[in-house]
């Protein structure tokens, strides 16, 4: 793979476009555990598909790569997720997994390379993606003046749900997460847990086609986590996507079909079904130097 040393093509070509938030990847290596070491690892070449078909990859990226501050969170990413499937991120802290998926959700563009969805470049038409997407972030993004009732019901304003239709799935949303009997409660009253509910509650509004989960399980107790589970197992029924950023992989090695590894923004490791990609090993995975690309100098 030419990965980021120079080879990469750049969506943006400013510099004064990059982040001026962020910091260097931690450099831990961390190895996932028995349940995923057990799966047999793949590599291929992948490549951009074009227009969505029956074949196309949930997600498909090549060369990705984002900078904070000139230092890479993903340093040239090449992956395919097949659709359907349920895939864990793993990975040490600031190898990248949230930035990867932030960048799925198109709430983060890329700085080079390019990342795809059901076919559609996520830099170029990101309005075509987020109807298909639903994203739990890391922090919630919920608001603490508002309702538990009134986040969804502004959520799903957002989302253009009918105004006969935000009601019910408002809902039936806090129902499925246990929090009808807080429904009017302000959120700033919520402790971390039911902000999480809440959260999951925000992606029942929709009918996604892929799901991202950053730390699904963080803040939650035992009842809490059995409804992660129940919902991933649901969505898989639909016939979403899921992907997965976790440290609770032990929890999920029932639940998923393949798992894929992140350490210093670079893809390590690959490994079960539905998920391939150029795994860079050896040199490859030594610090990066910190040039830019040709072109890119400030």
């Amino acid at each position: 793979m030419c990965g980021f040393y120079g080879s990469v093509k750049p969506i943006l070509a400013r510099t004064d476009e990059f982040d001026a938030v962020g910091g260097r990847p931690h450099t831990a290596k961390t190895r996932p555990s028995a349940h995923w070491t057990s799966m047999p690892p793949t590599t291929i070449h992948v490549r951009p598909t074009g227009v969505p078909d029956e074949t196309t990859p949930a997600v498909e990226t090549h060369d990705l790569a984002r900078l904070f501050r000139r230092s890479p969170a993903l340093a040239g990413v090449t992956l395919r997720v097949e659709a359907g499937r349920a895939i864990v991120v793993l990975g040490p802290n600031g190898a990248g997994k949230t930035t990867l998926l932030r960048i799925l959700a198109t709430s983060l563009r890329p700085s080079f390379g390019m990342a795809a969805v059901d076919g559609i470049d996520v830099a170029e038409q990101p309005e075509e993606i987020r109807p298909r997407v639903a994203f739990l972030p890391h922090a919630t993004g919920l608001y603490d003046d508002l309702s538990a009732a009134e986040n969804l019901r502004f959520a799903a304003q957002l989302m253009g749900l009918p105004g006969p239709d935000r009601a019910g799935r408002v809902g039936a949303a806090l129902d499925r997460v246990g929090l009808t009997a807080d429904r009017d409660t302000r959120v700033s009253a919520f402790s971390a847990g039911m902000r999480r509910r809440l959260a999951l509650g925000r992606l029942l509004l929709g009918h996604p086609r892929l799901v991202l989960l950053d730390e699904p399980y963080a803040a939650l107790d035992a009842p809490g986590m059995a409804l992660v589970d129940a919902l991933l197992d649901e969505w898989r029924s639909a016939g979403a996507t899921v992907l997965v950023a976790t440290h609770a992989d032990e929890r999920l090695a029932a639940r998923v079909d393949g798992w894929l590894r992140l350490v210093d923004g670079l893809l390590a490791e690959v490994g079960g079904r539905g998920a391939s990609g150029e795994v860079m090993t050896g040199a490859a995975l030594q610090p990066w130097s910190g040039a830019l690309p040709e072109g890119l100098q400030p």
